[in-house]
């Protein structure tokens, strides 16, 4: 427990060190006089993403910690699974209209009984990891299946995840080959499949590199 404790402060130690740099190197740059009004809105934006990435860290390390040490039953309600989905897509517009995202989306009525702030989460991180790995004009197909049981899949067209790291793509802090390493801090999928094992599902992937990847989200409907 104590080496598994000495290995988590490290590696957030490490994830808060990388913006913390960032920032302080882009406001030390503007301090320069000479900075003509491009570079300083370029130098901002820098700045705001460094804020971004802290922010998006902190959340994650309350939110896994919450999970991981509570006791309490989740707050559940009943709503529209496939609307949620329908929502974060249009929250994500931003991020996937530059790329010109072709979706394909088999998202019927469906009622599910859970907790509706945290499942909001784990559309996010699915559906932002999608776009973000993806290619201009690449499509990202959105599914729901299933009557007894929901199985939820996320397929994109991207740049695919190594066999020997689909194993671990769950494990906090765990990023695969440097091409993936600067998107994230590698809780967003331990945060799922945390998010998913509350409510008693499974969160699996499959992967073929350079060619895309696929994660199925299992829910029971009990």
């Amino acid at each position: 427990m104590e080496t598994l404790r000495n290995d988590f402060v490290a590696n957030v130690s490490h994830e808060f060190k990388t913006p913390l740099a960032t920032i302080q190197g882009y406001v030390q740059l503007l301090q320069n006089k000479q900075l003509s009004s491009v570079e300083q809105a370029d130098y901002y934006e820098r700045i705001l993403e460094g804020t971004k990435q802290l922010a998006t860290l902190t959340n994650n390390i309350l939110r896994l910690t919450k999970l991981e040490t509570t006791t309490t039953p989740l707050v559940k309600n009943q709503f529209r699974l496939d609307e949620q989905i329908r929502e974060v897509i249009l929250f994500l517009r931003p991020h996937w209209e530059s790329k010109a995202i072709d979706w394909k989306l088999d998202l019927p009525h469906t009622q599910f009984f859970g907790n509706e702030e945290l499942l909001y989460q784990v559309w996010l991180n699915l559906i932002e990891n999608a776009i973000k790995y993806s290619q201009k004009n690449a499509a990202i197909t959105i599914a729901i299946q299933g009557t007894q049981d929901l199985t939820i899949a996320f397929h994109d067209e991207g740049v695919g995840i190594a066999t020997k790291d689909q194993k671990r793509v769950f494990d906090k802090f765990y990023q695969g080959d440097t091409s993936r390493k600067s998107a994230g801090n590698g809780l967003g999928l331990s945060l799922v499949r945390e998010i998913v094992a509350a409510h008693k599902g499974t969160v699996s992937v499959t992967s073929t590199l350079d060619k895309g990847t696929t994660f199925w989200v299992k829910l029971p409907l009990g």
